[in-house]
């Protein structure tokens, strides 16, 4: 099929005619680091794909494994090429074939051109692209669109070129994709030549009948996203009659057809190739989180339509479910550059400035509730969007510990310490319980019993406690309204004499701790792993000067914020 000209967005009638006739030849994109099981799930779930395999292109880029991902892949899938990209700037790529100038200067064993000897996977190609350094979601899928760029120009040769590429399809490594899930991208992309992206339905993991995103729009006024437009969004009408019809945007209902919107999730997106030649590659500073979002957004300003097939599914984990505060840190961050690239003049400036602020109220808050290190995280989101300062985060708080190690870190494995555990909800109260029985079970086996602390459960008058384990002694409670007033007078007794250490579970408390000495971060999905910082007035008062000036030079930023206008096709 001939591609779309750059500089037109609507075919003539003879390439829809010609389009017909042929499969349209796709490359699939996935980025992996330190899964390789998850990785060779993916690849076993296109392999299962209805849609030719001929035609489908793979690349795998491992970003700089350490867990021998890259070997797993190479030893079950047999690649037909394995190519090192020694670079730590996905922009710069460094690409040299292995077995071809590369380690041993010999053919790979098991490749399409090693003695004859065919590989064992079924699809048209396979590549795996080895990172030297872990470039994030956003660079790993910016080396596969290198990758894919040198595929549709033939620009290497030890990467022949089998046909003109149509689209490329971007795939999570955590995600299962059912058999008809490509056909029916290419079905909707092929129905109208000014669509640029589609993207799929996404399911539950764990709950195939419930789903967990369809629908995402771009508040154009705020500079947020969320499942429905506003009011004065240009599709409020279509998609109100639409989500009322359905019954919602999400849970189990039946889903079907194609809803045009802004945002869809790089988990499963097809993108149309002569739309990425045309729009650029994904902006290099984002790392992770919102680089798609902010792509598809260039890509509609650029006069292409993006839908949403509902029909095409895809089982993924809900994001929130991997939130954690480096994980917000990208995604504050990076929501900042979005917004100074859709928004100009004084909107810019008052959207920059409303969200900037917001993120600094969170990041008080959080320094006040016995969250230091994630309101450093918080902060350090706003300040590096206002320095342009992209890439990984360079501090991710404490280094993780077992719990028991960072208590006994902390000095509060003995009779007399205090140990206050926040409890926002009944779920953080069985947390605690478990928590009691892990240390003590823990303690009696290193023959210390007697040297387990004192327990408080920090609880809000509204959460409902829930029965303790059998055998397992209540802990004492501290109960507060949820207002200022209740809150000051629930902990004057930690005024006076400050815990020896206050837990806080997923980063979650609503409990405004005014003294604390030192306190354990502790995420029950990571199971036996703890963070243990430290607390009290001198931490606080240090944070709170850098948090002035970072105050201060944010609302200087916003002030004189201009749009952004990206230099290449990596913006």
């Amino acid at each position: 099929m001939s591609k779309t000209s750059i500089g037109s967005l609507i075919p003539e009638r003879p390439v829809r005619v010609e389009a017909a006739r042929r499969t349209p030849r796709v490359a699939a994109m996935i980025v992996t680091w330190n899964r390789g099981w998850a990785a060779d799930r993916v690849l076993r779930s296109l392999a299962g794909l209805e849609f030719p395999l001929s035609a489908l292109d793979v690349i795998v880029v491992d970003n700089g494994s350490t867990d021998g991902t890259a070997a797993l892949i190479e030893a079950t899938w047999m690649p037909d090429r394995v190519v090192d990209n020694a670079t730590a700037s996905a922009e710069r790529p460094a690409f040299v074939p292995a077995g071809r100038g590369g380690d041993d200067g010999a053919p790979r064993a098991g490749s399409a051109d090693a003695d004859g000897a065919g590989s064992v996977h079924p699809f048209g190609s396979l590549t795996l692209v080895r990172n030297a350094e872990n470039l994030g979601g956003c660079g790993g899928f910016n080396t596969a669109l290198a990758v894919a760029d040198l595929i549709d120009r033939d620009g290497a040769v030890w990467l022949p070129r089998a046909a003109a590429l149509d689209y490329v399809w971007f795939v999570d490594d955590d995600v299962e994709v059912p058999p008809g899930a490509l056909s029916q991208l290419v079905r909707t992309a092929e129905s109208d030549s000014t669509i640029g992206l589609v993207g799929s339905r996404t399911v539950d993991f764990d709950d195939r009948e419930t789903t967990i995103e369809t629908t995402i729009y771009f508040d154009f006024e705020r500079g947020w996203m969320g499942p429905e437009p506003t009011a004065t969004h240009r599709l409020a009408a279509s998609h109100r009659q639409w989500a009322e019809g359905v019954g919602g945007t999400r849970g189990r209902l039946p889903f079907e057809g194609v809803r045009e919107v802004d945002v869809v999730s790089a988990c499963s997106l097809l993108a149309r190739w002569s739309a990425v030649s045309r729009v650029g590659f994904w902006d290099r500073r984002f790392f992770i989180y919102c680089d798609d979002a902010d792509w598809c957004l260039r890509v509609a300003r650029a006069g292409y339509r993006v839908v949403c097939d509902l029909d095409a599914v895809v089982y993924h984990t809900h994001w929130l479910a991997k939130l954690t505060p480096t994980r917000g840190y990208y995604a504050s961050r990076n929501l900042i550059w979005m917004i100074q690239k859709q928004f100009a003049g004084m909107a810019l400036k008052r959207a920059m400035l409303r969200r900037l602020v917001a993120l600094l109220r969170e990041s008080r808050k959080a320094a006040s509730h016995c969250r230091l290190f994630h309101a450093e995280i918080i902060r350090r989101s706003a300040l590096d969007a206002v320095l342009g300062r992209g890439g990984k985060l360079d501090d991710e708080g404490p280094r993780p510990t077992t719990t028991l190690e960072a208590m006994d870190r902390a000095g509060v494995l003995r009779a007399d310490a205090e140990v206050a555990v926040m409890c926002s909800h009944a779920e953080s109260i069985r947390w605690a319980d478990a928590l009691r029985e892990r240390v003590s079970a823990a303690l009696v086996k290193l023959g210390r019993a007697g040297d387990g602390p004192r327990w408080t459960y920090v609880v809000r008058s509204t959460v409902e406690d829930p029965p303790g384990p059998e055998g397992l002694a209540r802990a004492a409670r501290i109960v507060f309204e949820p207002n200022r007033w209740s809150k000051l007078r629930a902990q004057w007794r930690y005024v006076r004499r400050p815990a020896d250490a206050v837990v806080v579970f997923n980063q979650h408390n609503d409990f405004p701790m005014l003294r604390s000495r030192q306190n354990l971060h502790i995420d029950p999905r990571r199971g036996d792993q703890a963070q243990l910082e430290p607390d009290g007035l001198a931490v606080r008062a240090r944070f709170v000067a850098r948090w002035a000036a970072t105050l201060a030079r944010c609302v200087l930023f916003a002030a004189r914020a201009r749009r952004f206008a990206p230099q290449d096709r990596y913006g």
